[in-house]
């Protein structure tokens, strides 16, 4: 059968996406092109958002429209399936996370699927960048978060698995490997014995492969109780200096109010500790505004602490009320004054991440170059997970000597200086 897989969302659905390809390809499936060139189209949802939720249902419509068969699988399954109605319908089969491991039996078992090719050899060709998902779910209860609700309490999957899936990885070709959960931190809790993440990094680091590590986004109170352990597994040279700290609000009371689980200080902890081992860490944060019962002066508490912490990376979402949570009965911020508070820090991210940017014009760093951009450009990434844009299109995996000759608010600009050392 011809199978087309596409993903939205987070990295956890790319990979959960890309681990569905790989089984059906193992089983002698073929990818597809496009939906319309498929028998089997595969759609992993993403609902995030009120408007992401829009988006998979527009774009199931049209996939089902091109498509002979559907499957439907990540966050709106089972939680959402009833936006689903029309035409299509009938073509169309969902599968609730935790079960995508059993498409390749569906699609075994269905007389319309005829028997498949013989399989052929495991490929050796597949990206330079490949996610392993670490757990389902986590152990927070944050009230806005609709990820939780559809993948529910922790489940990890065992450090021997995400280790196998390291070197499984770098044999397709992968030079870049991403752990990737909703919260990685609390990786382990669920397990026999309590293993915790700084074990599981010190079993992949004593791998010999030469691949390059970026460890997902986690929690701040998750984080905490392992940092010195955490901290003493990252210092490894293959694995990124980046760090992925949703902070959210600068504002315990709407912190509380999201039940994130550690205030402010703790955030402020976490940063220091990490820069006093890693001065070149990549700080990655996530903030939301317009969370309900959200005062101007809550929002200018956020961008105070952003002005302190000044991370290189923020992402800003304004708050969508997500049917199932909490937060969806809470009264709204209006609508003036989160598109406010929006543009507003919008404009500081920009202004503090090319600040941190600008600081790096003038060095030779070394860098892995990792996908291809348009025009005959590459993206390679540093020690720190940087982007860098070159003119240049080196072998993808290469790792080079570069010298940093301009920043904008996402990225730099560098032009090679050389093999790497």
């Amino acid at each position: 059968m011809r199978v087309y897989v596409e993903s939205y969302g987070c990295s956890q659905n790319q990979g959960e996406g890309a681990a569905i390809l790989r089984a059906l390809s193992a089983e002698g499936h073929r990818a597809a092109a496009s939906p319309q060139t498929s028998d089997v189209t595969v759609l992993v949802t993403c609902g995030v958002l009120g408007a992401t939720e829009a988006r998979m249902v527009r774009r199931w419509r049209a996939v089902s429209g091109l498509a002979p068969r559907v499957l439907v699988t990540g966050c709106l399954v089972p939680l959402r399936t009833g936006l689903f109605e029309g035409p299509g319908l009938e073509k169309t089969e969902f599968v609730p996370i935790r079960d995508q491991g059993r498409i390749p039996e569906l699609l075994r078992e269905d007389a319309r699927a005829g028997p498949p090719d013989p399989a052929p050899p495991p490929p050796t060709d597949g990206p330079v960048t490949e996610e392993i998902v670490l757990a389902q779910g986590c152990t927070s209860a944050c009230s806005y978060c609709f990820s939780r609700l559809a993948r529910g309490r922790l489940a990890s999957v065992p450090a021997s698995g995400v280790v196998a899936r390291v070197g499984d990885a770098w044999s397709r070709g992968a030079r870049e490997i991403r752990l990737t959960g909703l919260d990685t931190a609390c990786w382990g809790e669920d397990l026999p014995g309590g293993p915790r993440l700084p074990d599981l990094l010190l079993a992949i680091r004593a791998r010999s492969e030469d691949f390059r590590l970026r460890i997902g986004m986690m929690s701040p109170q998750s984080l905490e109780p392992i940092l010195p352990e955490y901290l003493e597994a990252l210092d490894d040279p293959r694995i990124y200096r980046f760090l992925h700290l949703p902070v959210q609000s600068g504002s315990d009371r709407v912190l509380a109010a999201m039940h994130r689980g550690y205030t402010v200080a703790t955030f402020r902890r976490v940063v220091a500790e990490a820069r006093r081992a890693f001065p070149s860490l990549h700080l990655a944060t996530d903030v939301i505004v317009g969370f309900p019962g959200e005062r101007d002066e809550d929002h200018l508490r956020t961008e105070a602490l952003l002005e302190e912490v000044a991370p290189e990376t923020v992402n800003v979402t304004r708050f969508s009320a997500r049917p199932g949570t909490p937060a969806a009965r809470a009264p709204p911020v209006a609508p003036g004054a989160a598109k406010r508070r929006s543009r507003s820090l919008t404009r500081l991210r920009e202004r503090l991440a090319r600040g941190q940017l600008e600081r790096w014009i003038g060095s030779t760093v070394d860098a892995r170059v990792l996908e291809y951009g348009p025009g005959g450009s590459s993206v390679a990434r540093l020690a720190n997970y940087l982007p860098v844009v070159l003119d240049e299109r080196p072998p993808l995996g290469a790792d080079l000597t570069v010298r940093i000759e301009g920043a904008r608010s996402t990225y730099l600009l560098g032009r090679l200086a050389g093999a790497a050392s």
